[in-house]
């Protein structure tokens, strides 16, 4: 009788959180737990590839167009000031819910699970190198959390406060690529794509004019 009320009760909470892939009543076995760290860490990966290819285009942007144009490069234009700030302000919101242990994908949240499955781990992390995995990720969700402003005021998005967020923001996007590529080669024994997508002609916008003559 206790044995069918669990499994009723585990039925009753996946069917009450059909999109949530973390609420289990009772733990999943080693192959079941592969199969959906699979799913997850795909799905993280998309989105951390999305970051890692937005930063490469708002570097090219500082770097070929703004850089690039003396009219530009010292200018406090507030069409420039809002371009930088807003970049920011996206990449600190998507990181954010990347790193919260209670978000419907996590990272943090996948990894702690882990340790559940040791066998799994033989020969491939060890519970030292996982907690330092652990670590950082809490420190770095703490900073995004706590120290970043995700809502830039004019008066702050001068290039040393957006620079200095964007450091910080480099290094969470370096350590979820890092961390996605490992934890699914231990799960999958197979290679996670989350480089950059290319986007040799994305600056092809700027050749020309945007406004022509009149």
């Amino acid at each position: 009788m206790v044995i069918r009320r669990l499994f009723l009760y585990s039925a009753f909470v996946t069917a009450e959180t059909p999109n949530s892939s973390v609420h289990y009543f009772l733990m999943l076995n080693e192959k079941q737990f592969r199969d959906r760290a699979t799913r997850e860490l795909r799905e993280i990966g998309k989105l951390v590839q999305a970051l890692a290819t937005d930063r490469v285009l708002y570097r090219k942007l500082e770097s070929d167009v703004i850089a690039a144009n003396a009219e530009l490069a010292h200018s406090s234009n507030p069409y420039l000031f809002m371009i930088r700030g807003s970049y920011t302000d996206a990449a600190i919101m998507r990181l954010r819910r990347l790193f919260a242990p209670d978000a419907t994908l996590s990272l943090r949240r996948l990894i702690g699970q882990f340790s559940d499955y040791p066998e799994m781990l033989h020969d491939k992390l060890t519970g030292k190198e996982m907690a330092h995995d652990l670590g950082e990720i809490d420190k770095l969700g703490k900073i995004l959390k706590e120290q970043l402003d995700p809502h830039f005021s004019n008066h702050e998005r001068t290039p040393a406060a957006l620079d200095a967020a964007n450091r910080e923001l480099d290094r969470a996007i370096d350590l979820l690529c890092d961390c996605v590529k490992r934890y699914y080669w231990i799960v999958s024994d197979a290679y996670i794509d989350v480089d950059p997508i290319a986007t040799d002609n994305a600056l092809a916008i700027f050749q020309k004019p945007w406004i022509e003559p009149k």
